[in-house]
Formats: structure tokens, C-alpha cells, sequence
């Protein structure tokens, strides 16, 4: 299995409006590697937008792709044209190794959902693959999935 690794770049807002105390999803588009470029808050209020998605050959580059900032600018203005682009600014990056590089949610074949395998020839090793928004959501479906597959 190949992993291909998808840096996601945050850009900060500095600007006091809009103001939100929400976060925003944009409905995942056909063909697109991740949830689309969202907006996000911290513990403290601030707005973040992020994460886009940057194919990178390797994980360890995670600096901040500054010349992503345009194209994240178009895809936040789908669901808040308010936005002041002068107030965005890059923040920071992470990396989500993703099973391919066509997204989850593909044309014609539906979501493609997380891997939870015992690994044949490897007594106790759980394979947990793919495993994306909303896998904080589903962990204790992950874990029970993981102990049926341990003990039975």
C-alpha cells in the first residue's frame, strides 16, 4: 500500500470581523483530497483557515506554502465572501498521509472509508489506515472494531 502525503496549510485572520463563534465545513466536493478549506477556532476565539491540500512527496517539509494563500482566499469566499483577504497570513502546517490521492468522497464509487485490519502473519498487529475527519469522532467504534478483532 502506497501512502500519499497531503500537507495542509492554516492561514490566521487578523481581522475582527466577521465575527464567528462557529465553525464553518464547506460540503466536501466530488474528486478533492480532504473536507476543503474550513474555518477553524482556537481556544481562544481566534479564526484559523485550513487545512487546503498540497501533495508533497515527503512529510518532513512542513513549512507554510505562502503562494497557497490566493487559492485559499477563492474557497473561503464560497461560504464567507466577507472575508478580508489583507488579514490572512500563512500559520502553520501538518501533514495527513491519505490512502490516494482522489479523496474521499470519489465519483461513482461513494466514501472511501478508513482500513482496520489484522495484519495475516503478524499475530496482534491492527492495521489502522486512512483513518481522516472524522476519525477522532469514531475512535471508540475504531477501538471496539480493533478489541473484536484481538479477542474476538
Amino acid at each position: 500500500m502506497t501512502l500519499h502525503f497531503a500537507k495542509g496549510n492554516y492561514f490566521s485572520y487578523g481581522a475582527s470581523r466577521p465575527r464567528l463563534s462557529r465553525l464553518i465545513y464547506p460540503a466536501p466536493r466530488p474528486g478533492h483530497a480532504g473536507l476543503g478549506t474550513h474555518l477553524t477556532l482556537d481556544l481562544a476565539g481566534r479564526i484559523r483557515f485550513g487545512p487546503d491540500v498540497e501533495w508533497v512527496d515527503t512529510p518532513e517539509d512542513l513549512s507554510v506554502s505562502s503562494a497557497r494563500l490566493a487559492l485559499a482566499i477563492d474557497e473561503i469566499r464560497d461560504y464567507l465572501p466577507a472575508v478580508d483577504p489583507d488579514a490572512l497570513a500563512p500559520d502553520y502546517a501538518g501533514i495527513r498521509p491519505k490512502l490516494s490521492r482522489s479523496g474521499s468522497v470519489t465519483h461513482g464509487t461513494g466514501f472511501q472509508d478508513f482500513i482496520v485490519r489484522a495484519e495475516e502473519g503478524h499475530g496482534g498487529w491492527i492495521s489502522l489506515l486512512g483513518i481522516e475527519s472524522p476519525g477522532l469522532t469514531s475512535s471508540l467504534a475504531i477501538a471496539e472494531r480493533v478489541r473484536r478483532l484481538l479477542h474476538g
